[in-house]
């Protein structure tokens, strides 16, 4: 997956939220299943999230985890740039990753911060009024791969 943010207004809180839900069965709230790569535009303080009842949890319940220099982990890896009026970030995934089982398909959500002007955005669209963040907390509302 790759994103490319125009964005000239460079900030620590400029984020991309990347939602997998692995098994194809979404749940009203995160569960074991589902992954939340809350990749930021300076990688280094990046999170990966799994959801456990109902929330997302850093690795290890650590709130300190970061991604850090080595920007992988688990079939994963990540890596972004900054400049030209904005910032790019791609996330490779191992093709486990997107092999649910039982015929079922995996789903993905997406879910963006930009500190001006302080708003977030979401795909695919919820309700104006609901907000993007409840997409992020939302599995059910994902959309499957193809």
């Amino acid at each position: 997956m790759a994103a490319r943010v125009p964005d000239a207004t460079a900030s620590w809180s400029d984020a991309l939220a990347v939602c997998v839900h692995a098994s194809g069965v979404r749940a009203g709230a995160p569960a074991h299943d589902d992954f939340e790569w809350s990749l930021r535009r300076v990688l280094d303080s990046s999170v990966v999230y799994r959801g456990r009842d109902g929330r997302w949890e850093p690795p290890l319940d650590d709130p300190d985890w970061r991604i850090g220099k080595e920007r992988s982990g688990g079939g994963w890896e990540v890596a972004g740039a900054d400049g030209g009026g904005g910032w790019t970030v791609v996330l490779r995934l191992d093709p486990a990753w997107l092999a649910a089982g039982d015929g079922r398909r995996p789903a993905i959500g997406f879910v963006l911060h930009d500190d001006d002007p302080n708003r977030w955005y979401g795909w695919p669209a919820v309700n104006a009024g609901a907000g993007a963040t409840l997409l992020e907390r939302t599995p059910a509302l994902w959309v499957s791969v193809k």
